[in-house]
This record gives structure tokens, sequence and C-alpha cells, in this order.
């Protein structure tokens, strides 16, 4: 009990008296000022008491850091480290309160200040090292052939010993490898400080001392390098120069190395010889201290002089949106050319097959009889359900892959530009798969005016298939999960695919139903494709001993389906207006993503 106590006093007394003015003369001035971070409350909207309390992640947490400080940020499991790193980053999007300021300046207004370096590496593996670097260049800095930045990237390949993997792929990279990278993303706009969240897991004992030695030399550059260390190895822990001790919520201490063992010393809590002193410092402040934790508080007043140099040229921007959506198609092409046999084999397979199975179904197929009707109808719903179904379920996941890059790359650049350029990067597979369908599909059946009336079904059927990309591009940014997107595109895909008029007359549909169809990319589909070919049909033969309706002409059979008579206007404006509808909800579904903020 005497032990508690008395770690208690000294915690009390260490931060009250720490020496004013210690950091004035100093390039780089962090301050953390009574930090707290918090959950919010969970409340269910039918139940007024909260079914998740709130709990306090930071509490009132003060330091102050300065440039040439290499930071082992240690504690248990839970003391919340990655919050209090991602909250000196300006990127932590939980309920706080308190100041964070670099050189008197919040840290939230200050752009490229301050950069991570996250635990788990996320590339786009498909690309090289130098493509990767090239585009965070052109992002973050602008365009790589100004002199500066040329430089700047090719000092930090040389520095960083990348320059025998420039045109390796991400994905043949070792875990040190794809640190080092990171490293280098994240040093592109010159940082005054750099954060590091585990940057030696997942790496064995050569690789760990080599981003350490780096992160160290860094340090003694001119920055502010703080870093969490989840149990280092002695070797590794010596390194730093600096140590910030946290235990459930509360930083316990924070100083030099031989303060740290002073400290302890002092509590009579002495590191036996040939211990690794990290993890001495974490038990002892989990076994001494135990609950009693919750009892410190932190008075201290941080006052030390804040003018910091702020000669330092911030080298970051954000590039214009035009040359955001220009880079992000850049990089799509990358990747599009290094997988273009899977994209040509899903063509085979997704498209030629079914159109060759459609095209020997129907041959000889003719609208000029009245059992021909019945045909010609099921051939224009299955070209234009092919080319909508293939199109809006490869659009559906799209954003699932690319989530956690997209949320690690927060304020690179805009959630809109992203969303364009994942849209465009489609358009390709919405104009090759009509035509390869058309093509094909139409080979056996018997058209009037062939060749223009298949350039007509074409140019249709690819505005449909940019209606439906938006369609499961919006449903997939809604619904990010698979197995939700699974559960509720064949739930959306019912009503819209009956409004199409292939398996019920738009025209006999219910009033409350009906403005349901100009919400549906099939409607305009078929609206189109059977205008194109019913209205080329004058007659149609009827049996003498018929007993059924006659319909002796195209006209008829779109009267009977509900189809509109001015289709190319009607059709082209309802596209477009489902092509935006789904656009917004799109952008929406993205939006959310990117304000819950940076993937840690």
């Amino acid at each position: 009990m005497y032990r508690e106590i008395t770690f208690q006093v000294y915690l009390h007394v260490y931060f009250i008296l720490q020496p004013i003015g210690k950091y004035a003369k100093n390039n780089a001035f962090l301050k953390v000022n009574n930090l707290k971070v918090w959950t919010p409350e969970e409340k269910s909207w039918w139940r007024r008491k909260p079914s998740k309390a709130s709990v306090v992640i930071l509490d009132n947490v003060s330091v102050c850091m300065r440039t040439g400080e290499f930071v082992a940020v240690i504690g248990p499991s839970g003391a919340g480290k990655t919050t209090f790193l991602m909250s000196m980053a300006g990127k932590c999007t939980l309920p706080n309160s308190g100041v964070i300021t670099l050189n008197g300046k919040n840290i939230k207004d200050l752009c490229g200040s301050v950069e991570i370096v996250p635990q788990f590496d996320v590339f786009m593996d498909s690309l090289t090292v130098e493509e990767h670097l090239i585009f965070m260049t052109e992002m973050k800095l602008g365009s790589v052939n100004k002199p500066s930045n040329k430089a700047r990237l090719t000092s930090l390949i040389q520095e960083l010993k990348l320059n025998m993997l420039k045109n390796s792929l991400i994905s043949s990279l070792s875990g040190g490898e794809r640190r080092l990278l990171s490293l280098a993303t994240s040093l592109l706009s010159n940082p005054q400080i750099l954060i590091c969240d585990e940057p030696t897991t997942g790496l064995d004992s050569y690789n760990a001392a080599l981003v350490v030695g780096v992160l160290k030399t860094l340090s003694t550059s001119g920055k502010i390098v703080i870093c969490s260390v989840h149990q280092p190895s002695s070797d590794l822990f010596k390194e730093f120069n600096s140590i910030s001790l946290m235990a459930e919520g509360k930083l316990l201490f924070h100083g030099s190395q031989e303060d740290c063992k002073d400290f302890f010393e002092r509590l009579n809590l002495r590191c036996p010889q040939n211990y690794n002193p990290a993890e001495f410092y974490i038990k002892a402040v989990f076994m001494d201290l135990s609950n009693k934790i919750y009892g410190l508080e932190n008075k201290s007043v941080v006052s030390e002089d804040e003018t910091g140099s702020t000669s330092q040229q911030e080298l970051a921007c954000q590039r214009n949106w035009f040359k955001q959506v220009q880079l992000l198609l850049w990089r799509s092409s990358l990747v599009f050319k290094r997988n273009i046999k899977g994209c040509f084999f899903q063509l085979l397979f997704n498209t030629v097959i079914s159109s060759l199975i459609i095209s020997t179904c129907y041959v000889g197929i003719s609208g000029t009889t009245q059992e021909g009707v019945q045909d010609l109808r099921g051939f224009l719903w299955l070209l234009c359900s092919e080319v909508s179904f293939s199109v809006s379920y490869c659009a559906l996941y799209a954003f699932e892959s690319d989530l956690t890059l997209f949320k690690r790359e927060v304020g690179t650049y805009k959630a809109s530009s992203f969303y364009v350029g994942r849209f465009l990067c489609l358009v390709p597979r919405c104009i090759t798969w009509p035509i390869a369908y058309v093509v094909i599909a139409t080979l056996a059946v018997d058209l009037p005016n062939h060749f223009i009336t298949a350039v007509k079904f074409t140019l249709s059927l690819i505005c449909t298939a940019v209606a439906s990309t938006a369609y499961g591009l919006g449903m997939g940014a809604l619904f990010l999960s698979s197995g939700i997107m699974g559960d509720i595109m064949p739930c959306a895909d019912l009503p819209l695919f009956l409004m199409s008029g292939a398996f019920l007359r738009i025209s006999s549909l219910p009033l409350w139903l009906y403005p349901l169809k100009y919400f549906s990319h099939f409607y305009y589909g078929m609206d189109a494709i059977s205008n194109v070919y019913w209205r080329q049909i004058d007659w149609i033969e009827c049996s003498s001993n018929s007993t059924s309706i006659c319909l002796n002409n195209g006209d008829s059979v779109l009267l009977e389906n509900g189809y509109s008579k001015n289709f190319i206007f009607e059709d082209s404006l309802g596209l477009l207006f489902v092509t935006i509808v789904w656009s917004l909800l799109g952008f929406y579904g993205l939006k959310r993503e990117e304000n819950k903020g940076y993937a840690y």
C-alpha cells in the first residue's frame, strides 16, 4: 500500500515540476494539453436508456515533445496507445476534448506536418514500388516532373534503400520492404512529426532493427518520431531516447531513458540486470498500481514556450478535383493492364459463351409471325437482362476490395473523385460487353436492316449498362458488407426487372406502383430496344383460325406492353436520371465511410 501511494505522489510531483522552457528553442514543439477521448453512448431508437455506456479511452493526457525526440509509447494492451497516436495526428474521430498544437497551431489545421506509418500496410498490390510512389507524389506534392518533387522522390528511394525494388510489384515485397515503402509514402510531404503504430509488428529481428534504425536517423535529422511498441526487445528499446508510459488511458510518465530509470528506482522499483526494461516498466505499472490507477489525476499544466520554428515549408497539397480523377484513373489503368488476362477470360466466359447460348436457342426467329412475337420478346429481354445483370454485379463488389485502401488514403483525395474514378474505370466494360452480346447473339436472328438494327441495339444497351453500373456501385457503396449485399441486391432487383414489361403489362400496374418504373434501368433498356425492333415491323401474320388476340404490327406489340412512343428522348432522360440517382446514393455511402475517419 505504501509503495502504491508513493508512486502516485511521485507522478504528481513529476508532472508539476517539469522544467519550464525546456523546449523553447526547438524547431518543432508538440503540445498535448488535457486530451480526453471517449466512445459515444449507443442508444436504440426504441429505448431511452443507452444500450452501451460511454467509455473513456484517454483521460486528461498532457505532454510536450520536441524536435529530436525518438519516443517509445509503451503500456499494457488497452492502455489507449493507438488512440493517443491518432489524436496527435489529428485523425481521431471519437468525441474528444483538449488541445493538441504544433508550434502553437492546432494540429488539424496543418496540412502535411504530421504523417502516420500504420501498423498494417495497405497498398494496391498490382503496382510497382515506383508507380505507387509516383502516384502518391502527384497526389500529395504536385507534378512529379517538377524538379523539387522529383528530387524529393529520388532521395527518398535512395535513402530508404528502395532503388533495387523500384520495378518490383508490391505484392512481391517482404514485410520489411513493405514497411519501408509505407515509410517512404509518409515522408513524401516532409512532415515535422512522424507517428508509427507498431512499426515492428510482423517483422523478424533483422527487419525490425532496420526499420527502427531508419526511424532513429529521421529523429536526429530534425523530426519528432513517435512509435507505439508492443514488447520491444532490449536492443530495440535502447534505441529510443524518450519514453511515454501509459496505462488505462493515462499518461504516467514521459521523459528520457535515464529519467525513467531514476524515477522507478526512487520508488524502489529496480530493473534486474539482463532484464528487458520495457517489459519491467509495463509489469511494474500493471502490478503495483492495479486498479488504483483510476485514482490518478494528471495535474500537469503545459506552460512551455510554444514559439517553435515555422520556417519549414509545408510541401503537402491536395490536387484539384479533375487531376485527382485523372490520377486515380491512371492508377486503375496500371492495375487493369496487369490483370488483362483475367478480364479477357471474364469477357469470354461471362459474355461470349452466354451470348452463344442465346443465339443457339433463338436460331431463325422472326417477329413477323404470332409465334415469333413471344420469341422476340424473350430474346430482347435476355439481351437487356444479361447486359444489366453482368455489369451491375461486377460493379457491386468494386468498393469492397478497395475500401480499406480508400479509408487509409482519407484526405489524399476526395470521396467524389474516388467514386467518379471507379465509375469511369467500368465504362469500357459498359461498351465491350453490349457489343459482344449483340454481335454474337443476333447472328442467327432475323433482324430487319440487320446491321443498323444491331448498331441501335448496341447503343441502347451501352446506355443501359452505364445506368446498371451506377446501380451496382450505388448498392455496393451503401451496403459494403458482401453478406448484406448478397441479401439486399436480389430484393432490389425483383421489383426493378418486373417493371421491364417482359413479365407483365406496364399499363396494368396499380397507380401506386406505377412510379417505380421510372427508377428501373430494366424498363428503359427494354423500352429502347423494343422500340428499335418493333417500329420496323409493319405487318405480323395473323392465323385465320386463331382465337387469341392478333397483334397485326409492331405498334400493337409496343402498345400491349405499355412502352412509350417518344422513346429516344424519354429513355435517354430516364437512364440519365437513374445514373444520377444511384451515383448520388453511392457517393453518400462512400462519404459516410470517409466520415468515419482514417482506418488504423
